[in-house]
């Protein structure tokens, strides 16, 4: 069974538990004959656009980047299911310790600012790779950071960059107007709002601001055209170094990916005792519930 057919030989493949859901589809866990789990992302057919966009973009960085998740099928896929609903799938790698969004949740709500900080650098990695190629992610936000184990001595995890459905690809045109954070409008820079808006590489950057400033718990209404001043105050003295270097109103005063690689906030580590007990577990992959091999 060759890694370029087998996703035509066993459609359908049985699925085993529930990942994700978004406003356009859901994201399952399959299995195939051979106990390879993968992560299965389901769109109606009319989003298939989005599917076959991400999938390109998927198989452009396979092999070569490491923090962008990596396709486990060449193709997109279209079935029909009961009540004859039309729908197109792409099959994907699966994040063992779910998306950014499950451990902030699993924290209570706020990280602490060196668990922020780590998990932060390879997101700039992902971010970096992506905008020296041209593309714009424009939908950055913690459910879409997935999370993977590490194998190196003293690391906590890998994170790693999906759902590129929305992303601007080079010298493609930009998303349409009012599909970007939807039910998120703080994610989504000032230059990018409205028919006309401006799409660049920083319209990402001041999303990862954004998402710093939720990932150490505080609220602010920045986007609202209110002070920022407050974030000063409410956020430790290098995190906010840091996030006021993503949020400048102007998208020329913002900080590169490949700039911010190199702040304090990002290099901070844990010593010889990784804080394992913030990560989180999907509840269909907890207590061996399902069997399997991930890819």
């Amino acid at each position: 069974m060759s890694s370029d057919s087998w996703i035509l030989d066993e459609i359908p493949l049985p699925k085993l538990g529930t990942l994700g859901q978004g406003s356009h589809g859901y994201v399952s866990l399959v299995r195939t004959s051979d106990g390879l789990l993968m992560a299965k992302k389901t769109s109606f057919r009319k989003y298939s656009e989005h599917l076959e966009k991400e999938l390109r973009i998927l198989r452009h960085f396979h092999s070569i980047r490491f923090n962008i998740v990596r396709p486990t099928s060449p193709i997109v896929s279209y079935e029909t299911m009961p009540v004859n609903v039309n729908v197109c799938s792409i099959y994907m790698e699966v994040a063992p310790h779910g998306s950014l969004q499950d451990m902030i949740d699993k924290a209570g709500g706020k990280l602490p600012e060196n668990v922020a900080g780590y998990c932060i650098l390879p997101v700039l990695e992902g971010l970096r790779d992506l905008h020296k190629d041209g593309y714009v992610h424009c939908d950055l936000k913690p459910e879409n950071i997935l999370i993977f184990p590490s194998y190196a001595h003293g690391e906590l995890c890998d994170l790693k960059l999906p759902d590129f459905g929305l992303a601007k690809v080079p010298n493609g045109p930009n998303p349409v107007a009012g599909s970007l954070f939807q039910g998120h409008p703080e994610y989504l820079a000032p230059e990018a709002v409205g028919k006309g808006g401006n799409i660049s590489s920083a319209v990402d950057i001041w999303s990862l601001g954004y998402m710093v400033i939720e990932m150490l718990g505080v609220v602010n209404n920045v986007v609202k055209g209110r002070s920022s001043d407050n974030l000063s105050e409410r956020l430790p003295p290098m995190a906010w170094d840091f996030v006021r270097r993503c949020i400048v109103r102007n998208p020329e005063g913002r900080a590169t990916a490949e700039e911010l690689m190199s702040h304090p906030f990002v290099r901070q580590s844990f010593g010889d005792h990784p804080p394992v007990e913030l990560l989180p577990v999907p509840s269909c992959l907890r207590n061996g519930v399902v069997g399997g091999r991930f890819f």
